[in-house]
């Protein structure tokens, strides 16, 4: 079976998937895969796909064209077999204003959330994008000027208002369905943003996370929860914030990091599973 491993892409987290990609090639390869490295660029977003000769793809692309559903859409339509969510279930949880959505109808506690400026009662608040990872744009505002000019700056990217909750973070996984744990990050920074995430140092990691079990059992459940009606598959976090014994979910990543600094492979390490352990069920189950 010869994979392709597509990685780079064209959005603001190419640097990211680009070390994502090359991790997960240097794994597929040191267990004996037929393994190549495909780099996603705006010359071949499609003949990459079309061009190249591959058994399986194994995306490790993070935003859009990769983590949206549009690449997923032409490998389906090539009847070619992916790694990862299929395209409906990769859209919804690409847009975290539709994941929360079905969230707040499956029952799952998430923080106040607000469409415009002129409807949040109370700041602080966060405003990010509905379509970013890696925590690119997010602003923590204060008052009502300092929102309407990080709502201005992200108007062409879906701002999404939410109540600010000062409290722990966690990260849940589930890997094809199976709960993995839940993991407590502590940045030294206080605010886990792009730096604290991929530079290596900038962040503490419990793992497993040393919290009560009920709000532990409560994250992991409602991240499979997730998982299961969005129809996702292979491996799956979803980001929370405890507060006062109760968990608070934020998103869902359906392509998470597996860089050296990434919380997927932590995750997957509280079940015993190593980071090539990961990637060969990944491949396995498609």
């Amino acid at each position: 079976m010869k994979i392709a491993v597509v990685m780079g892409g064209i959005t603001s987290e190419r640097e990211v998937s680009l070390r994502s990609g090359a991790a997960v090639l240097n794994s597929l390869l040191r267990q004996g895969y037929d393994a190549y490295k495909i780099d996603l660029t705006e010359e071949n977003l499609v003949s990459a796909f079309t061009d190249n000769e591959y058994d399986l793809v194994y995306l490790a692309l993070h935003g859009e064209y990769g983590e949206d559903g549009r690449v997923q859409a032409i490998l389906d339509m090539l009847g070619k077999k992916y790694t990862g969510s299929g395209v409906t279930g990769s859209a919804v949880a690409m847009n975290k204003i539709l994941t929360k959505i079905i969230a707040k109808d499956l029952g799952i506690r998430m923080a106040k959330t607000y469409y415009t400026v002129d409807e949040v009662d109370s700041y602080p608040v966060v405003i990010k994008p509905a379509k970013e990872g890696s925590s690119v744009g997010l602003y923590i505002c204060n008052t009502k000027e300092e929102a309407i000019e990080a709502f201005e700056l992200l108007k062409d990217k879906e701002p999404l208002i939410e109540e600010f909750i000062k409290g722990d973070e966690l990260t849940a996984g589930v890997l094809n369905g199976e709960k993995l744990g839940v993991v407590r990050i502590k940045p030294k920074s206080g605010l886990y943003d792009y730096e604290s995430k991929y530079t290596v140092g900038k962040t503490e990691y419990e793992c497993p996370a040393q919290i009560d079990d009920k709000a532990y059992e409560e994250a992991v459940e409602a991240a499979r929860i997730i998982h299961e009606k969005l129809g996702l598959k292979g491996i799956t976090r979803s980001d929370f914030i405890l507060k006062d014994g109760k968990t608070y979910f934020l998103e869902v990543n359906t392509c998470p990091g597996m860089t050296e600094t990434s919380l997927a492979p932590k995750l997957a390490s509280l079940k015993g599973y190593t980071f090539d352990d990961l990637t060969r069920i990944i491949v396995e189950s498609c």
